[in-house]
């Protein structure tokens, strides 16, 4: 669950100027829902419950990246106040680069368009931000929005890739990012119709990584990685999670290491906290740095999934930004969605962030 306002260590200044938000026109009441019609999880009965509890104006359907996009150009035009989005976190994440380019092209001038209000329903593969959220059944929490139930709003920060402008609220090099290549590859390879449902489950995850990500790791050259802040940063005590502060652009970490995580969302598919820290503050990030191997993971799982897991191999930061520096290429992956292969990554905190909903 995300936590209460008076939960989060206050905003301090921030290493940019936000501009104001265009609000000649108030955003209205009504609640957009958009959904990824090529999501696993919005099959027919979905579809047809959805068009019973949803105004047929209020209801949009993405097949493509361009209907997509003419889907979030008419949501902002008509200011909605809240969006309600539907698919994985990588249908989530490109929605909300979506509406982010598309506000900024609306601005005028140094004003910005007004975002919408964000919920997240549960009809993805991994949920990491319906898990965040606590996403119930989303026919109900729809409908509880529509009856005119407004749940507690937390703020969203995004970080931003430098080099292409795209936001998300995890991202990861290394052998979590492998895992999800090595499970799409698996998905892939499965020729029956009953084995590709079974390899999109959790247990696919786990086939994925012990024919394929351990295998790997065994065989692949270590990489020497390096991460310097940009900006502020702090490190965690690894017993008791106090914050130390750090010079900025302090360089973080240099040695090997076998992934680098970061997050403003302390949860991957499944329930997985691989960020627990992602929530301490609103002004920074979290990156995770391992250097503990996936044998090693896996023989603590339990504490790794609750995200109470304690290793020497394990440091973690928070920061305003960072440089990330790898001796040879790794798999990379943003908001689940495998993004080949990198040496090399900026990423600061987006300046832009949302309301977010809570048990949408």
């Amino acid at each position: 669950m995300l936590p209460s306002p008076s939960q989060l260590r206050p905003q301090t200044e921030l290493p940019f100027a936000p501009r104001p938000e265009l609000r000649l026109v108030p955003r209205t009441n009504r609640v957009a829902v958009i959904l990824n019609a090529n999501a696993k999880r919005v099959n027919e009965r979905v579809k047809r419950t959805m068009g019973e509890v949803v105004p047929a104006g209020d209801l949009f359907y993405c097949h493509t990246l361009e209907e997509a996009e003419g889907h979030v150009r008419t949501i902002l035009e008509q200011r909605y106040g809240t969006v309600l989005m539907g698919g994985g976190d990588g249908t989530i994440a490109t929605t909300i680069n979506l509406l982010v380019k598309q506000a900024e092209k609306m601005g005028r001038g140094d004003f910005r368009h007004a975002l919408p209000d964000l919920g997240i329903l549960r009809l993805g593969t991994g949920n990491g931000l319906a898990n965040m959220t606590g996403a119930g059944r989303p026919t109900d929490d729809v409908a509880r929005l529509l009856a005119g139930e407004r749940p507690k709003a937390h703020v969203l920060r995004l970080i931003e890739d430098v080099e292409s402008g795209w936001v998300y609220p995890f991202a990861s090099l290394g052998y979590d990012a492998q895992v999800l290549n090595d499970y799409v590859d698996t998905v892939k390879s499965t020729k029956t119709a009953v084995g590709k449902a079974v390899m999109k489950t959790l247990p696919g995850y786990f086939w994925a990584i012990g024919t394929r990500t351990i295998p790997t790791e065994l065989k692949q050259e270590r990489a020497r990685v390096r991460v310097v802040a940009r900006g502020r940063a702090s490190i965690l005590d690894p017993e008791t999670a106090e914050e130390i502060p750090l010079e900025a652009g302090a360089t973080l970490f240099e040695g090997t290491a076998r992934a680098v995580a970061m997050g403003t969302s302390p949860f991957y598919g499944y329930g997985l906290k691989a960020l627990p820290h992602a929530l301490r503050r609103t002004d920074r990030f979290h990156i995770r740095v391992s250097a503990a191997s996936i044998s090693y993971l896996l023989s603590h799982l339990p504490s790794l999934w609750k995200g109470s897991l304690k290793s020497p191999d394990i440091v973690d930061f928070l920061v305003e930004g960072a440089d990330v520096e790898s001796s040879v290429p790794l798999p990379m992956q943003m908001a689940g969605d495998a993004r080949g292969r990198t040496d090399k990554i900026s990423v600061r905190l987006h300046e832009r962030c949302f309301r977010l909903l809570e048990g949408t």
